[in-house]
């Protein structure tokens, strides 16, 4: 575990560099021996939620894997080329080395505390709890990612080649840790303080909360590969989720360096223009007369006029005519004289005369999924996303709500069919409400959309839920991939030159491994069907 090795190196560096004739002045506290556990704590809390939240190439590609967005020069990612800039080897690095590391190490450096009669035993009992929450958390993210990974072997220095454990396996001591942690937690004492904790800020009875969530998460995920167990875990933590915005697990960046968004640091700090919103999404959203079209998207472009040839060589406008088989409708936005805008929908069939040119037509165009395309041509991603301080989220209220709608569809766990319609608008305006869209009037306007609402809505239930909690997760990459690999609800489109699928269903294991642990990875490639992106996970079974 060459990567874990570095990992530890560079954690004892932070912890060695005092000079020798310092050593009479300073005291244990000022030169300490050993990182405390609340740092490393806090450090691998704030990488958990930087290695999902975050949008580089080489690391996280998901919002391309999603296709939410787009790229411009260099659509390699949008093509699903994993090897090039070894993206799984950074993504299992920020796990085990960056996370896990720094949380496995936590653990080690405050159990101890439990034995000294001068520390709240309570107290620390919560903080392993806490720990233990997010190491299960992110164990869960590596096999959603890769299928079997290490874990039994994992993070133990001595063992430099460490067994993949499979991937069902993981899936139930990640359910075991979550038990116990639920279980060992303290109402009403402590855990770690305002400062040590960035997710929910000392309040151990949310971390509780999160932990059922997450339990119920994990039973949703096993709905095809295992009914029985699944139900078991839905059952047992149904009582305890989430039910409301409130409750999400995420992260408040800061406005400045060093802890401002990743996607912030992706979109403006780094000067680039490497992104933009993809057509996938903006076409969903314009079919749908979406509210969150100019909160998930931003600068309309001029309006896309047919044009030909007149036969004096000169290149004139055409009307625009768009059929129901075109489109379900366009959100266009025209500019009146004194400047103001107006935004109009339009179901199609309908035309977009030459004559309203003067109006100064416009719309939100996304840019061309799994292709090069030019920055300054397309709309670009919502101005929410170019602020340091928005917040990073990796489970949220309106996620539970769909997965309610469902279990009510499945009629599992004592959900009933009934009231499936319920939870797919408390999703959606969930939803909204995250992105500040707070209007009932629109709201309700959206619900009532015969293409939105529940009984009306293109599709069986799962391309009804599946969509609109594709739609939900915007900002949430592995989540919106994760969702699609699981309901296989309509929508994506294949890049030109490949086939739907080619869409990967995995991230390869990590180039490393062959050579770091060949034997191992082999073995793994093999249990799992074959080292393939598009081998699919244990639970997805349709």
């Amino acid at each position: 575990m060459k990567k874990i090795i570095l990992s530890l190196l560079v954690a004892g560096s932070l912890v060695s560099c005092s000079d020798n004739k310092f050593e009479d002045i300073n005291s244990p506290v000022k030169n300490p021996t050993e990182v405390p556990g609340y740092t490393l704590f806090t450090n691998g809390a704030r990488e958990m939620f930087d290695m999902m939240v975050n949008t580089s190439v080489n690391e996280n590609p998901f919002r391309l894997y999603s296709q939410y967005w787009a790229q411009t020069t260099y659509p390699e990612e949008s093509q699903y080329q994993m090897v090039p800039r070894q993206i799984p080897d950074s993504y299992w690095r920020n796990g085990y080395v960056y996370v896990l590391n720094n949380l496995v190490e936590a653990k080690r450096v405050t159990e101890p505390l439990l034995e000294d009669i001068n520390v709240d035993s309570e107290e620390v009992t919560n903080q392993l709890a806490i720990i233990d929450i997010c190491i299960a958390y992110t164990y869960l993210s590596l096999v959603d990612a890769f299928g079997d990974v290490p874990y039994t072997d994992a993070l133990n220095i001595e063992i430099l080649t460490p067994k993949y454990d499979d991937a069902s396996s993981v899936y139930d001591a990640m359910v075991e840790v979550l038990d116990n942690s639920i279980a060992s937690i303290v109402d009403g004492s402590a855990g770690f303080s305002d400062i040590q904790d960035p997710i929910y800020h000392g309040n151990v009875t949310a971390w509780k909360t999160f932990a059922y969530t997450l339990k119920f998460k994990v039973g949703v995920m096993l709905l095809d590969s295992d009914p029985s167990k699944a139900e078991a875990l839905i059952n047992a933590s149904k009582d305890h989720i989430f039910t409301s915005n409130a409750d999400n697990a995420s992260i408040e960046y800061a406005s400045t360096s060093p802890s401002t968004n990743p996607v912030w640091e992706a979109l403006v700090q780094s000067g680039r223009k490497d992104y933009i919103v993809a057509n996938t999404v903006v076409n969903k959203l314009n079919d749908l007369n979406d509210p969150r079209l100019f909160v998930f998207a931003k600068d309309p472009i001029d309006f896309p006029y047919q044009t030909k040839e007149n036969g004096a060589g000169e290149t004139i406008k055409l009307d625009s005519t768009f059929s129901a088989d075109d489109v379900i409708g366009k959100v266009l936005i025209y500019t009146a004289e004194d400047g103001s805008d107006s935004v109009v929908y339009k179901t199609a069939p309908f035309t977009v005369t030459v004559a309203e040119e003067k109006k100064g037509v416009r719309l939100i165009e996304g840019g061309t999924y799994g292709t090069a395309n030019s920055y300054g041509s397309f709309s670009h991603i919502g101005n929410a996303f170019y602020e340091p301080d928005l917040p990073g989220v990796i489970l949220s209220y309106s996620e539970i709500e769909f997965f309610k709608a469902e279990l009510a569809e499945r009629g599992v766990a004592g959900y009933n069919s009934a009231d499936a319609e319920m939870y797919y608008n408390n999703g959606i305006k969930a939803s909204m409400a995250e992105w500040g869209i707070t209007d009932a009037t629109v709201i309700d306007s959206y619900l009532a959309d015969p293409n939105v609402a529940y009984a009306t809505a293109e599709g069986n239930w799962k391309q009804k839920i599946g969509s609109q909690l594709w739609l939900a997760l915007y900002n949430r990459g592995f989540e919106g991939w994760t969702t699609w690999r699981r309901l296989d609800f309509e929508g994506f489109v294949a890049p030109p030159g490949l086939e739907l699928s080619d869409i990967p269903t995995r991230f390869i294991y990590p180039i490393q491994e062959g050579t770091l642990n060949g034997s191992n990875k082999t073995s793994a490639s093999s249990a799992i069907g074959g080292d393939e992106k598009t081998t699919k996970l244990f639970w997805d079974k349709n």
